[in-house]
């Protein structure tokens, strides 16, 4: 495995925190990376899921601020020192999350996509919050009929990026997408961890439940006292706009459980099938336990 590059991806609440754990009590020449566009926050480690700080295994995890725009272009400049700082010091970079742009990004190659003016950004925001699902998948898809069978009703976020992109610049996302940068690495071994689904569901339920026990809640009013504007990312971390509406008196504590739980089960469902098709050289497990990579 020298000078070679790993990276552990799979649907969220997979066993992927827990299998670098294992590494880490058992190997010492590793390092390992984070790939999730959420666990970069600073303020919200419980609800993302961050690892405990240890900074001399655990890298890119909580050293952004919630009130910057982090984006997967930054990740990546801030991904190649960590790497190649690993490979200088006879460590394998272990890269490891589940956010999907950033995964593709490192293995493909990033893909210039344009600038979005604050004034499409709200005109988005504004349709998505005002139409039914149903309505705003028939509006992005006349817009952008490529998203069909790409781009489905209940993945909004990935719709609305859609619908941005085409009304800031008149071309389709995938247009682009098409166009990519060189890739930053080419040695990967990857591999995907998806277990069985009601495994996940399972735990998916039960670690909220733990999240808001272990102060899920006061994280969420800490970053309601920044004053943050809505669209940045770690507002929309699963679990964050379901107890900001709890904390407004808009629903009760339960109903805020129940949502983020059902919200994050149907985004884990997405994952399933972007995650079978995107990888094909990837080798699929279905647990973390069954992975030897040394």
């Amino acid at each position: 495995m020298k000078n070679n590059i790993v990276i552990i991806t799979g649907i969220t609440a997979s066993g992927k925190s827990e299998l670098c754990d294992n590494l880490i009590e058992k190997y010492g020449n590793i390092s390992i990376i984070n790939c999730d566009s959420k666990q970069v926050y600073e303020e919200i480690p419980i609800i993302t899921a961050q690892p405990p700080k240890q900074e001399e295994f655990y890298k890119l995890y909580g050293y952004v601020s919630a009130k910057e725009n982090y984006s997967v272009g930054l990740w990546l400049e801030d991904l190649e020192k960590e790497v190649n700082h690993a490979l200088e010091n006879a460590q394998i970079p272990i890269i490891t999350g589940g956010s999907g742009l950033y995964i593709s990004s490192l293995i493909k190659g990033l893909s210039s996509m344009p600038q979005i003016s604050q004034e499409v950004r709200k005109n988005v925001s504004e349709l998505r919050k005002n139409l039914s699902k149903e309505e705003f998948y028939k509006l992005a898809l006349s817009k952008d009929p490529r998203i069909q069978g790409k781009v489905f009703m209940n993945d909004s976020h990935r719709l609305s990026r859609a619908l941005e992109v085409i009304t800031e610049t008149g071309k389709s996302i995938f247009v682009w997408q098409e166009n990519r940068q060189p890739p930053l690495f080419n040695n990967f071994k990857i591999y995907t961890i998806l277990p069985k689904r009601e495994d996940v569901y399972r735990k998916i339920n039960s670690r909220f439940i733990t999240m808001i026990e272990n102060g899920a809640i006061d994280e969420v009013k800490k970053l309601l006292s920044m004053n943050l504007a809505p669209h940045l990312p770690a507002m929309k971390a699963h679990g964050v706009p379901e107890i900001i509406k709890y904390l407004k008196g808009e629903i009760t504590l339960d109903e805020a459980i129940q949502i983020a739980q059902t919200n994050t089960r149907h985004y884990a469902k997405r994952q399933y099938t972007w995650f079978k098709k995107q990888f094909l050289n990837a080798e699929v497990i279905d647990c973390a336990n069954k992975l030897k990579i040394f």
